[in-house]
């Protein structure tokens, strides 16, 4: 782990939902120099807030950057073959990004009494799943 600098910096970017406008994700690649809230987020790691809560990505800075820079660069088509969960905000259907609340009918599933799945339909009417 080097210091910070040397492209080991914070990169914060917000993803703006297509139809309200208000933030549909904030995602942040953090250096482990960057202390975490909780003592088991320590490392360097990759944050999405705001889409159904708190997700994070442990892993080295330049393996979770190639990610954060499609996200950035809006490449979310790129970024869903990396890893659909973690950009579930975007539909694959109409290429368009939705914040939770724009995502309707939430649908749980349950496989054997145990939640497996969310499915929810974007505003243009495309279901997919949205947590998983």
């Amino acid at each position: 782990m080097g210091p910070v600098g040397a492209g080991r910096v914070s990169r914060h970017v917000t993803v703006v939902c297509s139809h309200c406008g208000r933030a549909a994700a904030e995602v942040a690649l953090l250096p482990a120099e960057v202390p975490g809230a909780e003592p088991w987020s320590q490392g360097d790691r990759l944050e999405r807030t705001d889409f159904l809560g708190a997700v994070t990505k442990f892993g080295a800075y330049d393996a979770l950057r190639p990610l954060f820079d499609l996200v950035a660069r809006g490449d979310f088509d790129a970024a869903r073959g990396a890893d659909a969960d973690f950009v579930a905000f975007y539909c694959r259907a109409c290429r368009r990004v939705y914040c939770d609340r724009c995502w309707g009918a939430h649908r749980l599933e349950f496989d054997e009494g145990f939640y497996d799945c969310t499915y929810a339909t974007c505003p243009r009417g495309h279901e997919q799943v949205i947590d998983d």
